[in-house]
């Protein structure tokens, strides 16, 4: 039994939900956001698609999901989507896109597109450790 209030326990448990995204749908995310906003001379708009990239890609693999399931509180889906947005998708293509904006010549949407796609499994492995690690602090 928890020793932390109903709230901290539902986060808690939101948590390792959300670290446990789907890296395949997560990761088609992360190499097209990081693609579009990745390069150099990138406009302030791309980022603005980038980011809508990020969050249509995390409605269909994760937000869906959220959505469909039976949750015992509000603290338990905010937290569930709050950190597979952030971990999942929005880490891997903010990551390929600062190295991409640092590549000099003209290849830095390939380099940003690279690196969110190494980034992803990496995080997902990664993330699925911290996950057990949150549902045994719950």
């Amino acid at each position: 039994m928890s020793t932390y209030g109903p709230s901290v326990t539902q986060a808690l448990h939101g948590v390792a939900l959300g670290l446990q995204f789907d890296p395949y749908i997560a990761g088609v995310t992360a190499v097209i956001a990081a693609a579009l906003s990745g390069y150099p001379k990138a406009p302030g708009s791309r980022v603005l698609w980038s980011a809508i990239v990020v969050v249509a890609g995390w409605a269909v693999g994760d937000g869906i999901r959220i959505l469909g399931a039976p949750s015992p509180g509000s603290m338990y889906s905010i937290a569930w989507g709050v950190t597979a947005i952030l971990v999942g998708y929005a880490l891997p293509a903010w990551a390929g896109a600062q190295v991409g904006r640092r590549v000099v010549h003209g290849t830095g949407w390939l380099a940003a597109g690279a690196v969110a796609l190494m980034l992803t499994p990496a995080v997902s492995v990664l993330a699925d450790s911290l996950s057990r690690v949150a549902l045994r602090a719950a």
